[in-house]
């Protein structure tokens, strides 16, 4: 989840590519609790604090809502396309659709949301 790593020899550090450095930050923009970050306090998407909320049509569409409010607000490289929630084995899958601005190439991001998040 970070922008960069160690090559497998040991001391050099690696930088994500763009669209992988891209959805690292659409993933910590949604694992962020709103109000975490003391000097803009509207980051985050809030999503890991609505797991231990009942698991239904309402809470999928709340879910949704987070999302898209988060990523229009706080990812100005994206423009969201769509954002569909839907439940497997209780947990919660986050599929999003976004064309990367820059590029207008579209790009596909899929992310489960409980128990432990990604």
């Amino acid at each position: 989840m970070f922008s960069f790593s160690f090559s497998a020899s040991g001391g050099m550090a690696l930088q994500s590519d763009k669209e992988e450095k891209l959805k690292e930050n659409i993933i910590h923009i949604l694992m962020t609790s709103i109000g975490e970050r003391a000097m803009r306090r509207g980051y985050g998407g809030g999503v890991e604090q609505l797991v231990h909320d009942p698991n239904n049509d309402a809470l999928r569409a709340v879910v949704q809502h987070q999302i898209a409010k988060a990523l229009t607000q706080n990812e100005p490289r994206i423009i969201l396309q769509g954002v569909n929630v839907n439940q497997t084995d209780g947990t919660l899958t986050a599929m999003l659709s976004y064309l990367v601005r820059q590029t207008q190439l579209p790009q596909n991001l899929s992310i489960p949301i409980g128990l432990g998040g990604i």
